[in-house]
């Protein structure tokens, strides 16, 4: 690799890093517990593949800045920044790029109908890219959209849909929400399938519990790939704590596992029919890398809340 191109994936490394902090440590405006902005680092390591004697080390740094902007008793407008990168460190080194960009903004606007009753509907545009070359081929647009109902001061129940272009085709996931305080200190909360999390809150500075998340995402490989992408997939159940620092600050924790883990490469024209949450339809593509293991994985993340009437 030559010095200009390492000197390339350092700044930009540097940008991400800068505008993730500068999103954390600047914000200080306050309107429930709510997570304004979080930073989090994730690390993989030495992981192996189909291929013997192939491994990698697979690290993520994410952040996300959220800035509702309250209109009335009613309507919300939300806001927001969302980012990350990934890479995956290869021993021996592949053809296949290191490094990998997500920037996404986020744009929507919640309606309380009354209070026990609430539309939510949320445009999710994002940048998906090795940024080696930018263009549009690269871009992804999403949305969700769920209507809530509370049926008593513990239980919140809510349906919607969650769509998004990815880069193998129309990607659709039908959510079934909850909200569900089960005692004084045990709660359920999730958007199956895409996450959920049991949280026992043993006191007002320290949470733990259990949690998974799916994970569904594409990259676009640019230049000398011809736009060709990867995907990301992997089911992630979790062990977390939550440490409350000071106020409104938190520091959290995490160490799982990532179940059916897939990051297979494809041409940029082949794709399939659909993928319905978890079911593809259409499916007869021809990966271009080898296959990854599952593996463990630990995280650690920094996030501001404050508190927001309802």
């Amino acid at each position: 690799m030559s010095e200009k191109n390492i000197l390339e994936i350092m700044g930009k490394k540097i940008l991400l890093i800068v505008i993730f902090a500068g999103m954390l440590f600047n914000l200080a405006f306050s309107q429930q517990k709510f997570t304004v902005a979080n930073l989090n680092y994730m690390l993989s390591p030495d992981n192996s593949y189909s291929e013997p004697g192939l491994s990698s080390n697979i690290q993520y740094l994410s952040g996300t800045i959220n800035a509702p902007i309250v209109l009335n008793d009613k309507g919300t407008i939300l806001t927001g920044f969302r980012g990350n990168y990934w890479t995956v460190n290869y021993s021996p080194s592949q053809i296949w790029p290191v490094n990998y960009y997500s920037l996404g903004l986020t744009l929507g606007y919640n309606y309380k109908f009354s209070d026990k009753k609430s539309f939510l509907f949320v445009l999710l545009p994002r940048l998906n890219s090795d940024l080696e070359h930018i263009n549009s081929n690269a871009l992804q647009l999403g949305f969700i959209s769920t209507y809530s109902k509370r049926t008593s001061d513990k239980f919140l129940w809510k349906l919607g849909v969650y769509f998004n272009t990815e880069f193998f085709g129309p990607f659709v996931v039908p959510i079934f929400g909850l909200n569900w305080d089960i005692g004084k200190k045990l709660s359920l909360k999730g958007d199956l399938p895409i996450y959920a999390k049991l949280n026992y809150e043993a006191s007002e500075n320290f949470s733990t519990g259990l949690g998974y998340i799916a994970l569904v995402s594409t990259y676009r490989l640019t230049g000398e790939f011809n736009d060709a992408y990867t995907s990301r997939f992997a089911i992630e159940p979790y062990l977390y704590v939550d440490v409350k620092l000071i106020k409104n600050l938190y520091l959290n924790g995490k160490a799982g596992y990532t179940m059916g883990r897939k990051y297979p490469v494809y041409a940029k024209d082949d794709k399939i029919d659909l993928q319905l949450s978890f079911i593809k339809f259409g499916d007869d593509r021809e990966q271009l890398n080898y296959e990854i293991d599952e593996g463990t994985f630990i995280e650690f993340g920094i996030s501001y809340k404050v508190d927001i009437a309802d």
